[in-house]
């Protein structure tokens, strides 16, 4: 059994499954959709444990890996990887409101569900292809993305991983964290730009023939691990179901009641697996669109016009801190089911930075933190609940707050609320100090300890190792010099 995907550009680029696993990239520069996005009956999941659901949704996406590859697949991803039994808790916050956590993983942020996964996804697609390449493993970040996929891919024969991220514009603890993976199949460059300008630069590397020539002759080929990739998108939608199920059965939600969700987003696919989700049946109510001070996404959804021409904003939650939003193409596409309309913006955004659309779907949200409101966001929560959240996730919890709000004043019907807590706070223990006015140490690793006695959390483990390590210091790149960089690493992979 195969399940098709095809170019959100164009339908007639088609892949099977295993095949779109590999490319990352549809080769007109479109990302891979599935012609028919599946439905299931969510009730029939009632009790299953996390690993269970992800075998269920991975069979349904990428049937032609088969289930005995498939059960291979998740024992590898997510046995004794994740620091708690669920995986993904739910941590609630009052009655009506809680955080899901998806940072238990080794490297403290949401992309560890999809990237401890992806390698050995694209592994088996390999054997089901027959595809023997190496696969240069290409990945833009915005900070949390890099050490994930570096993580991943470690020490896997067959692949490497370049990451590229922005220079000066990820927080102390992501770089570190980057620059003391020791396998040599992995590595990082720090690029004299933002997080769009790296996105750009490995977008193009895709569609550059010469490069895939000189490649093709060393017996490599270009794949990615963002998100552009499907097999980044569909292990994400695992944790809604799990959530779900586990407000069920801890009584806040009865089955069947709807949910609205916030996620914290820059690239949009946390965001997208919630759509996805929704569409394969599960009753999720609104789906809400929370940005930072680099809003794009929030104008977008507010104005139906989608305009980078502006500033990117450094801000304390770097993960965000993107305009060219690469995951938007996929909604775009299932908004509108034409690829020709699809082409048509994304060529209008890429030559004149700017397109618009219009948004049909009524159960979206959108709306934005400032720096302000991150930082009273924080303490706020401290003070009322003696819980601490990282800054990404405090941008999802004021965007929460702010039009649930609005709801209430227009008297309508309110459903449980979810938001999505994508980073741990140790990641960004500055800010949080800063937050809660109280001094930052010199080092991470005082920092680290000085949030633990705030919160009464320990220092998650892979810190207290990442406090030992040495590292190199970062290697910093111009952008154009990045092309380069890929040539010359695809050499010793």
């Amino acid at each position: 059994m195969v399940l098709m995907y095809h170019s959100t550009r164009d339908a007639s680029l088609r892949a099977t499954d295993a095949e779109a696993l590999l490319q990352g990239l549809a080769p007109d520069g479109g990302l891979f959709v599935p012609e028919k996005i599946p439905t299931v009956d969510f009730r029939a999941w009632r009790g299953l444990r996390f690993e269970e659901v992800a075998q269920r949704i991975f069979r349904l996406y990428f049937p032609s890996l088969g289930e005995e590859r498939i059960a291979n697949v998740v024992k590898t991803a997510y046995d004794k990887r994740f620091r708690t039994r669920q995986i993904c808790p739910v941590q609630p916050v009052d009655q009506t409101l809680a955080l899901l956590e998806l940072w238990h993983g080794p490297t403290l942020a949401f992309k560890d569900i999809a990237l401890s996964a992806l390698p050995h996804l694209m592994r088996a697609a390999q054997e089901v292809t027959g595809d023997t390449d190496r696969l240069l493993i290409l990945t833009a970040t915005s900070g949390d993305t890099g050490k994930a996929a570096m993580e991943g891919f470690a020490g896997v024969d067959g692949f490497g991983v370049l990451v590229f991220y922005p220079a000066d514009g990820v927080s102390r603890a992501q770089e570190k964290q980057m620059c003391t993976q020791k396998e040599n199949n992995v590595f990082a460059y720090a690029v004299e730009g933002n997080f769009d300008d790296c996105q750009r630069a490995v977008k193009a590397f895709f569609t550059d023939k010469a490069m895939a020539s000189s490649l093709k002759k060393q017996g490599v080929r270009l794949s990615s691990a963002n998100s552009i990739n499907i097999g980044r998108l569909v292990p994400q939608i695992v944790y809604y179901f799990t959530a779900y199920e586990s407000l069920v059965l801890a009584g806040a939600i009865s089955e069947g009641a709807p949910l609205d969700v916030t996620v914290p987003t820059g690239n949009f696919g946390d965001v997208l697996a919630g759509y996805y989700a929704k569409r394969m049946g599960l009753p999720l109510r609104i789906l809400t669109v929370a940005s930072n001070t680099n809003h794009v996404l929030t104008d977008f959804g507010q104005s139906g016009t989608y305009d980078a021409r502006r500033e990117l904003v450094r801000t304390t939650s770097p993960s965000m801190d993107i305009l060219v939003s690469s995951n938007l193409e996929r909604f775009l596409y299932h908004e509108s089911k034409d690829a020709e309309i699809v082409r048509v913006e994304m060529q209008k955004l890429a030559s004149e930075g700017h397109f618009s659309f219009a948004l049909s779907d009524k159960d979206m949200r959108w709306g934005y933190a400032d720096e302000d409101a991150v930082q009273k966001t924080i303490a706020t929560l401290y003070r009322t609940a003696h819980q601490v959240v990282d800054p990404h996730t405090a941008v999802a919890l004021h965007v929460q707050k702010m039009l649930s709000d609005a709801q209430s004043d227009k008297d309508e019907a309110r459903a449980y609320q979810l938001v999505l807590s994508t980073a741990s706070p140790f990641k960004f223990a500055d800010t949080v100090l800063r937050a809660l006015h109280r001094p930052v140490p010199a080092s991470l690793a005082q920092q680290w300890e000085e949030l633990a006695a705030l919160s009464k959390v320990p220092v998650p483990e892979p810190l207290r190792v990442l406090a030992r390590e040495k590292g190199h210091a970062p290697q910093r790149l111009t952008r154009e010099a990045m092309r380069d960089a890929v040539i010359g690493f695809a050499k010793g992979v």
